[in-house]
């Protein structure tokens, strides 16, 4: 069974190559997530598909005689088993961060943050993203004052990176907490480092390198909560202060919610109601510390609650939150919930952001449903995190549309992959197969965010 699956594997990292391939023959409206490997020239597309490919089919071998030389068991061994060195990893990760930075203002709301932020907007406070703009339009005055920086954007390839550095960090300390061997912690360390969501923390100008960090450290400490670790206030913090960081984040509060039941569980009768009180303290002291803290802020700015439920009433410009079931209405709706166009652009979105992922999880669930960890706390979890993330992408409506608002929906990819980086090693028990499948999916994944990046340091 074990041997079926990879090989299903490898022939779906094979197949999604092949379809960078042949991408120039697509019109970029069907496949735009396919479309970044169009900007290299066809050879180079080639070169580096073949070696994609390569190292799908043999890069569990190389790895395992590269193990064989002394100096390779010295690199793999101690050093990364060292916090100070995995902190040392994320600060080197600034370098590439910045030096490949996006050049320029495509995606999303960037042109409007470069503009607004500026006189004689000098946009400060908006409750799309209270904290982010915030925190941008503050570093962005003193960053002018200080160096005299003639737009906003050296404010935005700075703390981008740093979100970069801090969520590389994160990510690291969790795969090293949560695999159980060298082997499992780099598949969670590869699978996340891969996705194209990390184009984030690339000198990306908008609103979610900083959600995108709050999202990964709430992920951890709840987990840490599963083991008994932390207490589930610090989870709960972290979760609020990302809503306020971006509110798009507040989807995800039922799984807060279903943290707390889950560690109800395991309590005994007798300590049931005192272990509820405590959770729902846990819960909700966070949530109004930083709610009454942002409305605080916001009124102080002079855009309190009355700018809420009136210029800044979310839903976009037609103040429309989901995509429309049967009609379109207004000229911000792309298309109705069941049309092929929505579903073309939800399957771009997850090639663009993370396109192994979601293929990987369902032949998993093909071929070895039976190893599924259904009953393990963590996998209930990291579930629940992915399907309410997947709820906000399928109904949502995005003003600009799937291509242009990918940034949106992006950090759904992230408890997707988790997810999948925990259930594999249960599916491939053979450390082996785990290897060559995860050099596989790596390999395929990094082929694609690689030319995505590089794409994106094109001006144009």
């Amino acid at each position: 069974m074990s041997r079926r699956l990879l090989w299903a594997l490898r022939l779906f990292a094979l197949s999604l190559i092949a379809l960078h391939l042949a991408a120039p023959r697509f019109s970029e409206a069907t496949a735009w997530g396919l479309w970044p490997v169009t900007y290299l020239s066809p050879a180079a597309r080639w070169v580096w598909g073949l070696t994609a490919a390569g190292l799908v089919l043999f890069g569990g071998r190389i790895w395992q005689m590269a193990g064989r030389l002394a100096a390779a068991r010295l690199l793999r061994g101690r050093p990364l088993e060292r916090r100070a060195f995995r902190l040392g990893f994320a600060v080197l990760c600034s370098l590439p961060f910045f030096v490949f930075r996006i050049r320029h203002l495509l995606w999303g709301d960037a042109k409007l943050l470069v503009v607004a932020l500026d006189e004689p907007y000098r946009l400060t406070y908006v409750w799309q993203a209270p904290l982010d703009v915030f925190i941008h339009a503050k570093a962005w005055a003193l960053g002018q004052a200080l160096f005299g920086w003639p737009d906003p954007r050296p404010v935005y390839w700075i703390l981008s990176a740093l979100a970069g550095v801090a969520f590389v960090w994160i990510l690291l300390e969790l795969a090293w907490w949560l695999g159980h061997d060298r082997t499992e912690r780099l598949l969670i360390a590869g699978l996340v480092l891969t996705l194209g969501l990390m184009q984030l923390f690339f000198g990306y100008v908008e609103n979610y390198s900083l959600m995108t960090v709050g999202l990964l450290l709430y992920i951890w400490l709840a987990l840490r909560v599963l083991r008994g670790e932390v207490g589930l206030i610090w989870p709960a913090m972290a979760l609020a202060i990302t809503h306020a960081v971006h509110p798009s984040t507040v989807f995800l509060a039922p799984t807060l919610v279903y943290l707390a039941w889950m560690t109800l569980r395991a309590a005994t009768p007798d300590q049931r109601g005192r272990r509820t009180v405590r959770a729902l303290r846990d819960i909700a002291a966070p949530y109004a510390v930083v709610f009454i803290g942002v409305v605080a802020l916001m009124t102080a700015g002079g855009h309190g609650l009355d700018a809420l439920l009136g210029v800044d009433f979310p839903g976009g410009g037609d103040r429309q939150w989901f995509v429309p079931l049967f009609k379109v209405t207004t000229e911000w709706q792309h298309y109705t919930m069941f049309s092929l166009g929505h579903l073309i652009d939800i399957i771009n979105q997850q090639v663009l952001t993370a396109p192994v992922v979601w293929p990987s999880l369902l032949l998993g669930a093909a071929f070895a449903w039976k190893r599924w960890p259904r009953e393990e706390p963590i996998f209930r979890f990291l579930l629940a995190l992915t399907f309410c993330y997947l709820l906000l992408i399928l109904t949502w409506n995005a003003d600009y549309g799937g291509q242009k608002d990918w940034d949106l929906f992006s950090p759904a990819a992230l408890p997707a992959t988790l997810l999948l980086s925990y259930v594999l090693p249960r599916l491939l028990p053979e450390r082996k197969a785990l290897q060559e499948a995860g050099w596989a999916l790596i390999a395929a994944q990094a082929f694609h965010a690689a030319v995505w990046i590089w794409r994106n340091t094109l001006p144009q």
